[in-house]
């Protein structure tokens, strides 16, 4: 019995919607006349989990009658064994096939065996599939007599979903070979492996939490991306995962044992002892080693292949080792790290420390580092400085995960007393510097239990701020700065210590402390070195004078736009403006200039904003002391979403979600999952949003802390997908969400969706009584002039003030700053025209409607675009409505006889419905013609239909006449 029990496949979404869409497509077209004949082809390497995937696929084939067999490994070599399976499934219908073995003396001939098997599938009747899982076991001949039954009884539909481990397989090829004969009516699916970004994704289905890039890549880079070894280490690794207080703080640097794959296994257990040896070596050396190596290292340990005590090319034989001679030297490695460590775990320990020490007195370099942290010998007693030394130097070059990681190393083989209590300093140091904050959360109480010291106290000050216990990180800043005495070191500490309180003020939404905490930090500056040589060899990344007054200027930056101070507002932008021309790119220019961003788009300044960001993401990456790096991006892709560049947004808003994964700080990772789903939220694609508001339920709390950038995005993030759909109810409750919460931070970014929904609910006394408090000085909505004249023109078209409402929408329509932000900019135009078709100005309206028309034609907002596309039917074949205005469209999800259709089927039942083509369909939604067919007869299919006319007329019962 397998170690990997697989009842349910593991494969991302995107993966099950390629089978899923393949298994339709040539479905469909088999059942179509002329056709006949479909396959479907699943190919993954073991551990791919094809056949699990085949068995997800039944439930697509309704329409077939299906004839099930899986090819046994135990009897591929056996003439005919696989079609005796496929009797075993036929015996249901009470019909065989006549087979040399199930008959002996019969004809040994695939022509004859294929006619009696297409008299079988003839007697089942009805659309036959079969589905065969594991066809690399099959035998030949069983092979060529399937393919001859399908060939032969063409006048029935027949389709073949095939599952395969191997495309070099004989049996694999003809059907291969099969699949390409007709490419349009048969296909090759092939599993790719995992990448990152998948791993998180099923870490999520597995687990209920999600992970951090880092865990994943890590997780990619140790399997390869198979998927049953990953699933096998999110098992591993499950309770660190669920018990981690962020994603990012999960430990990898304690190694899981999964198991060998089922082949590995049986290879393992034939394997001559002299293979095994082997095999056990390059497991211990785990990394890819070069072959003359691997040699020397078993001849230190006294193996030779003269008498078979090491045997290199068998292991290579069973599978047990990978030998690689791309490169101009041939290497040797495990086929994946898990491999490595699970065939080294069966090795005595005593034993795997020698291997450990003869490829330490062997290799050099990096590698010899790894191996005597294996061998743990006691005379090397230089083992733990060295691996500091080393931590320096990867650092230097910019390699921080890998620095982290030695210095956590050299901190567990450390001795209790000075040694380990230097080593705790130099990890905690290491990590305030990388802002690796997350990889020391365990360690907070050893730093805690240390004598108390500047270098501790300044340590436990960044870790107490970013869990969100911002007072107690102020009262160890605090003591840091007390503690500054004659020592440059201390001075030093002292100086950054300073300089991090207006930070720990800024991002708890701590504002009006700012400024005493600027002139604490100005007058404790003035006094430390200047210079890095100055201080200790690892303090020096802290004697920053110009850094820290740029961050001391971009968080006065920050008081002033909060507080309203506009005269101190204009004079910090301006001297940050002076000191990022006279100084290079480092991590305080990172941080003001997305400060500076910050500011601009909440003053509806995007384009301002976006040329910052523009600058911020190309060198954020270099500069992992930032503090804001992370959420640059975040930003960057919600700015990309506001002038309408919208495919660079997605892939912006990945980017950004892949990194909000990483940040030591909580709080940014809502915020970043937010907004990489505002496009799919204005677009109506429901699925999407409805999976980022699960995976926002299963975030860790934040740990109290303000966000710094719009803590409101979220609730936005719903009230975007509401409007786009047109359910004005659930608009006001994602927008009331975030008017009660009263978050920390919050900029009233709901407040136009807010008052739109309150409106369409015909609330509107209580709209204009939110509109005034928000017009008033005391709320924190950003005034910007073009959003105060979008908020007045929206309660003048409520209140039927159109001549006031008019006079307000042509001033936003004619803006310079709304030209930029294109998408809200065509709503703008649907609220104006209708104010205008009020008024009687229909030509204007018209002309309002298609310019909003063609923005969400390009952005694809096809609800949007059928709503204007509608209105302007209306505005051309139908009189104004009695009382004035338009009626508000009516909820996609209005009609009950649509109710039990997905989201994507309504959009194409309501715009066949419209009088739409196919093909025009297809152009509105952004799909394929032959989706669109698809879905027309899932729709008719579901409702009981015979004709497109029956769905127009339950459609638009009671509506009058639609477009034949």
């Amino acid at each position: 019995m397998s170690a990997y029990p697989t009842p349910h496949a593991v494969a991302t979404a995107a993966t099950r919607e390629q089978l899923r869409s393949a298994v339709e497509r040539v479905s469909s077209l088999a059942l179509e006349p002329h056709a006949r004949v479909g396959s479907v082809l699943i190919y993954g390497p073991e551990g791919y989990q094809s056949a699990a995937l085949l068995r997800d696929s039944i439930r697509l084939l309704e329409d077939w009658t299906l004839v099930t067999a899986v090819a046994d490994e135990r009897e591929r070599r056996t003439d005919w064994s696989f079609l005796e399976i496929v009797n075993a499934s036929l015996a249901r219908f009470g019909t065989q096939v006549v087979t040399p073995l199930s008959a002996p003396g019969s004809p040994d001939d695939p022509a004859v065996v294929g006619r009696s098997l297409a008299r079988a599938f003839a007697a089942v009747g009805g659309p036959i599939c079969l589905l065969a899982e594991n066809i690399h076991f099959a035998d030949q001949k069983s092979a060529d007599a399937v393919l001859f039954a399908v060939r032969r009884n063409a006048r029935r539909p027949h389709l073949l979903v095939m599952s395969t481990e191997s495309l070099a397989n004989p049996t694999a090829r003809l059907l291969e070979g099969f699949a390409h004969s007709r490419p349009e009516h048969n296909e090759l699916v092939r599993l790719p492996a995992l990448s990152p970004g998948d791993i998180q994704e099923i870490a999520v289905e597995r687990l209920g939490r999600p992970v951090a890039g880092r865990v994943a890549r890590r997780f990619a880079a140790d399997t390869d991306g198979n998927p049953t070894l990953v699933a096998a280490l999110l098992d591993a690794y499950r309770s660190d995962v669920l018990e981690a207080p962020h994603p990012p703080a999960v430990d990898l640097d304690r190694g899981r044992v999964v198991p060998l794959l089922p082949s590995q296994q049986r290879a393992l257990q034939s394997a001559a002892p002299g293979a095994r040896t082997a095999a056990g070596i390059v497991a211990v050396l785990r990394e890819p080693t070069a072959v003359t190596t691997v040699g020397r290292i078993a001849a230190w340990l006294g193996l030779t292949e003269a008498f078979g005590a090491f045997d290199l090319d068998a292991a290579e034989r069973s599978g047990l080792v990978h030998v690689m001679e791309e490169t101009a030297v041939p290497t040797v490695a495990p086929p994946t790290r898990v491999a490595a460590d699970c065939i080294a775990a069966d090795i005595p320990l005593e034993r795997r420390r020698e291997i450990h020490a003869a490829a330490a007195d062997v290799l050099t370099g990096p590698a010899q580092l790894r191996h005597r942290i294996g061998a743990a010998r006691p005379e090397d007693t230089a083992l733990v400085a060295d691996l500091l030394e080393a931590a320096r130097t990867r650092v230097s070059v910019g390699d921080g995960e890998h620095g982290m990681s030695l210095a956590l190393a050299a901190l567990q083989l450390a001795t209790p007393g000075a040694e380990y209590e230097h080593a705790l300093l130099f990890v905690g140091t290491l990590a305030i510097r990388l802002h690796e904050h997350q990889r020391i959360f365990h360690l907070k109480g050893d730093l805690a239990s240390l004598p108390a010291t500047a270098l501790r106290d300044a340590i436990l000050a960044d870790l107490e701020v970013v869990t969100g216990h911002r007072e107690a990180g102020i009262e160890r800043a605090l003591a840091v700065i007390a503690a500054r005495g004659g020592s440059p070191s201390l001075r030093a500490l002292a100086a950054h210590s300073a300089a991090m309180l207006p930070l720990y003020d800024a991002i708890n939404d701590q504002h009006e402390s700012i400024a005493e905490h600027v002139a604490l930090a100005r007058w404790v500056l003035a006094e430390a070195p200047a210079r890095p040589q100055e201080v200790e060899q690892d303090l020096r990344w802290i004697v920053r004078p110009a850094d820290n007054e740029l961050w001391l200027t971009a968080w006065e930056l920050v008081a002033a736009a909060r507080l309203r101070d506009a005269e101190r507002l204009a004079d910090r932008m301006s001297r940050i403006d002076r000191l990022l021309r006279g100084s290079p790119d480092s991590p305080a220019a990172v941080d003001a200039l997305v400060y500076q961003a910050r500011t601009f788009l909440y003053a509806g300044r995007v384009t301002d904003a976006a040329n910052r960001l523009h600058r911020v993401i190309r060198v954020a990456a270099g500069f992992p002391g930032s503090w804001l790096r992370h959420m640059a991006l975040t930003m960057h892709a919600h700015v990309l979403f506001l002038i309408g560049d919208w495919e660079k947004s997605l892939l912006s808003g990945r980017m950004a979600l892949d990194s909000a994964f990483d940040d030591p700080y909580p709080a940014t990772l809502p915020t970043a999952y937010a907004v990489s789903g505002l496009v799919s939220a204005a677009r109506a694609e429901v699925d999407q949003v409805r999976h980022i508001e699960r995976m926002l339920s299963l975030l860790p709390d934040s740990g109290g802390g303000a966000v710094p950038y719009d803590p409101d995005l979220p609730d936005l993030l719903r009230a975007e997908l509401a409007l786009a759909v047109g359910d004005p109810l659930a608009q006001f409750q994602a927008t009331e969400t975030a008017r009660v919460a009263t978050r920390r931070g919050s900029v009233w970014s709901w407040l136009s969706l807010h008052i739109d929904a309150l409106l369409k609910l015909g609330r509107t006394a209580e709209a204009i009584s939110i509109a005034n408090e928000a017009l008033s000085g005391d709320s924190p909505w950003s005034r910007s002039p073009l959003a105060v004249s979008r908020l007045r023109a929206r309660i003048a078209l409520a209140s039927r003030d159109f001549e006031q409402a008019n006079r307000l929408y042509a001033g936003v329509v004619r803006s310079h700053t709304a030209a930029g932000l294109p998408f809200s900019l065509a709503r703008d135009r649907v609220d104006y025209a209708e104010s205008l078709r009020a008024s009687g100005e229909s030509a204007l309206a018209l002309e309002q409607l298609e310019q909003a028309a063609a923005v969400f034609r390009t952005l694809k907002a096809s609800t949007y675009l059928l709503r204007t596309l509608e209105s302007m039917d209306a505005l051309v074949d139908g009189p104004v409505p009695e009382g004035g205005a338009a009626p508000a469209a009516a909820p996609l999800s209005e009609s009950a006889d649509l109710a039990e259709l997905t989201a994507r089927e309504r959009e194409v039942a309501l715009a066949v419905a419209g009088g739409l083509t196919n093909r025009e369909v297809a152009e509105l939604l952004y799909v394929s013609v032959t989706t669109v067919n698809f879905h027309v007869r899932n729709i008719l299919g579901k409702l009981g239909l015979r004709s497109r006319r029956e769905l127009r007329a339950i459609v638009h019962r009671g509506e009058g006449p639609v477009r034949s």
